[in-house]
């Protein structure tokens, strides 16, 4: 949904946090957990997050390098014609930062990005972090959290 139009809305900024896409679990993959890949579930819950961002203003797509990351942010870059930025500070266990974020889409992980959220005062119950999830967050002039809105994608 796009932002109101009003005085101070040019200096909100509007991003999106999403969570990899499903990729089975940890245990099930023989290999290094950061080359585990989406499963077949996944990747239409990629095309589906694809679909329902397409038209919201995004002009960058960052990923965490683990594949089932890529994989998730690879339809959406596609689809807006953006180069996908690869961003190893996404990886899991790493803080996330926002810096310049606004129209920007960030894949991470069930970790990191619940600890931002957290850390901008949104508040947190039930399954908030779901594989193949989407937030989108907008910040005031002063980076403080004025709206936090959830999707979960179909399971």
């Amino acid at each position: 949904m796009p932002m109101p139009s009003s005085p101070d809305a040019a200096n909100r900024t509007k991003f999106y946090l999403v969570r990899h896409a499903d990729a089975g679990d940890r245990g099930d993959f023989d290999g290094p957990d950061i080359e585990r890949p989406l499963t077949q579930k996944g990747k239409e819950q990629a095309i589906a997050i694809a679909v329902r961002l397409k038209g919201q203003g995004i002009q960058r797509v960052r990923s965490s390098p683990a594949t089932r990351c890529v994989q998730t942010a690879q339809p959406l870059a596609a689809a807006l014609g953006v180069q996908l930025e690869i961003c190893e500070e996404l990886y899991e266990g790493n803080e996330i930062e926002v810096g310049p974020a606004n129209g920007t889409v960030i894949v991470a992980h069930g970790d990191n990005i619940p600890m931002l959220l957290r850390r901008l005062g949104a508040g947190l119950s039930g399954p908030w972090c779901k594989k193949g999830s989407v937030w989108s967050v907008t910040l005031d002039e002063d980076g403080r959290l004025l709206e936090a809105g959830y999707w979960a994608n179909r399971d």
